[in-house]
């Protein structure tokens, strides 16, 4: 929209020019055709996303993985049709206190709809040069580190905070790493409970 305000501000200072001649004979040379407008994409109507505070990820469906990674009361819920939120966060982040406080807000208005399994996997952890999860040397012997870990790693969660939503049939529905949007998060508990 600017480059067709700049171009009909252009043409008309170029035609004023040519009418304020100096009374001279010679004709002007003809303005330059208006180049076409320049095609601009429309604005996104969706969320907007800010690097480092949210990243939603692309839409899943696939059965909850099975094996010894999996935790055995997750293990327990997935497979007695419960719908599960599973939470991974660094409580040495700031956006942790901050997200659990509205998971749980939506949790509770949601009463009785979604069970909630939270893993603080960054008190065990660190983040390798290949973005691998890797437990830290003082945990590699602790059996909740393990859990934990294990977990993060089978569910794809390199990334805190990480959330894995299940459905009533044991699918993974929703996958979500960062700060998340309370109405978003409502939305999807509910349609995880369906």
């Amino acid at each position: 929209m600017r480059r067709l305000v700049v171009a009909l501000m252009i043409a008309a200072l170029a035609l004023t020019l040519t009418g304020c001649g100096g009374g001279e004979e010679a004709a002007a040379p003809p303005a330059a055709p208006t180049p076409p407008p320049a095609v601009v994409a429309p604005a996104p109507t969706g969320p907007v996303e800010i690097t480092g505070i949210s990243d939603n990820m692309p839409p899943v469906f696939e059965p909850f993985p099975t094996g010894s990674s999996i935790a055995t009361n997750v293990a327990e819920l997935v497979a007695d049709k419960q719908p599960t939120l599973i939470y991974f966060y660094d409580s040495a982040q700031y956006t942790a206190g901050e997200n659990r406080e509205l998971i749980d807000k939506v949790l509770d208005e949601n009463r009785g709809l979604v069970d909630l399994v939270a893993y603080d996997i960054g008190k065990y952890t660190t983040v390798d040069a290949s973005g691998t999860i890797a437990i830290l040397p003082e945990f590699e012997d602790d059996p909740a580190a393990q859990v934990a870990v294990g977990m993060a790693r089978t569910l794809g969660a390199s990334f805190t905070p990480f959330i894995v939503l299940t459905d009533s049939q044991g699918f993974i529905i929703w996958k979500y790493r960062g700060f998340v949007d309370k109405d978003f998060l409502e939305r999807e508990v509910q349609r995880a409970s369906r």
